[in-house]
């Protein structure tokens, strides 16, 4: 355990950088390629109406007061960050078409 945040927070992310650039390198060995899509705030949106539901980390289960979506919380994580992926890719490919 290292007792200094800040190198314990720079080793993590050389952790992450790694894991992405082995995880691109696999990828594009079959053909396909990895988008990094913002995971801020993705378990606490609403994947139907985008409406943010505030709960604690012990709660599983996402349920939203405005349009009554019930959803486990990872699924709705997983399923908003797939969304901000292909959102991502898609500016991405657009913003290609023009150069």
């Amino acid at each position: 355990m290292v007792r200094n945040h800040p190198l314990a927070k720079s080793i993590r992310d050389a952790g992450w950088s790694q894991f992405r650039t082995l995880l691109a390198s696999k990828a594009a060995c079959i053909g396909k390629h990895v988008v990094a899509a913002p995971a801020r705030y993705a378990s606490q949106e609403c994947r139907s109406c985008g409406i943010r539901v505030q709960k604690s980390v012990s709660m599983c289960t996402l349920v939203c007061a405005f349009c009554g979506l019930v959803l486990d919380r990872d699924e709705n994580a997983a399923r908003n960050m797939l969304r901000g992926g292909r959102a991502f890719q898609g500016a991405v490919a657009k913003a290609d078409m023009w150069n």
